[in-house]
């Protein structure tokens, strides 16, 4: 039941030429520009194969991309090699990031959150925090899953191929299960559902907002600035992680 098979599947998130990965770039391109008007070193954390990277790169960005997952490490350096790409990549954990203290001046955080609980988004929001620059900027973009379940509970094609064929949400509601399906298979995925009001209560141990929008129904882009290093709030424990 892990992602492997759900980023296989859809384009939108494992091939950098696909209609369905350039308008995810298409839609978040002019707000990136907006929010990141000067050039400087990008950290794209959970980069996947790269797309952002490489955007960011053809910006005039200087840009590290990071993800846990070798295989998509993998694809991200072939497509880098493709475009005769710069963009650094780099196979690590986000809970602890290999990299110095304020070593970026932006870190980009696209549409990951679905992959962690609680206790891991708070040690990577404390990364992101170290590893900012002072006054660098938090670039955040997430769908609020917890509001898109009552959509997906009513199932709706979600591929070319796939429809969703059932929605399993734990007694707790932190995790959901969605079963995709084709004429050919079926697989699961176990998702982390992560609502506004959570990530908001959660950033706010580390950074400042200082912008926020609603890109579509479900999907948010949110950009921090870090508290200042002395004035970081000192780890909470689990129980006092945000719940909604």
């Amino acid at each position: 039941m892990s992602f492997e098979k759900y980023y296989e599947v859809f384009k939108a998130y494992s091939d950098i030429y696909s209609e369905e990965y350039k308008k995810r770039l298409e839609t978040l391109e002019p707000l990136l520009l907006k929010h990141m008007p000067e050039r400087g070193k990008v950290l794209d954390l959970a980069c996947g194969v790269g797309g952002f990277s490489f955007l960011l790169e053809d910006l005039g960005f200087e840009v590290v991309g990071l993800d846990y997952s070798p295989s998509m490490i993998r694809k991200a350096r072939e497509f880098a090699r493709d475009k005769r790409s710069k963009v650094e990549f780099v196979e690590g954990d986000a809970k602890n990031l290999p990299f110095r203290e304020n070593s970026f001046d932006y870190v980009l955080f696209i549409d990951s959150l679905v992959h962690f609980e609680p206790k891991e988004l708070n040690q990577i929001f404390r990364e992101i925090a170290r590893v900012l620059k002072p006054g660098g900027r938090f670039i955040l973009q997430f769908t609020d899953l917890r509001e898109l379940l009552p959509v997906l509970m009513n199932g709706q094609v979600v591929g070319a191929e796939y429809w969703i064929s059932r929605v399993l949400i734990d007694k707790d509601e932190k995790t959901v299960v969605i079963e995709f399906q084709s004429e050919e298979d079926t697989f699961r995925v176990r998702f982390n559902i992560w609502g506004k009001t959570a990530v908001e209560l959660l950033a706010k141990l580390y950074f400042k907002e200082i912008h926020s929008e609603k890109i579509n129904e479900h999907s948010y882009f949110q950009i921090y600035i870090p508290k200042s290093k002395s004035g970081l709030e000192a780890k909470p424990s689990h129980n006092e992680l945000p719940v909604e």
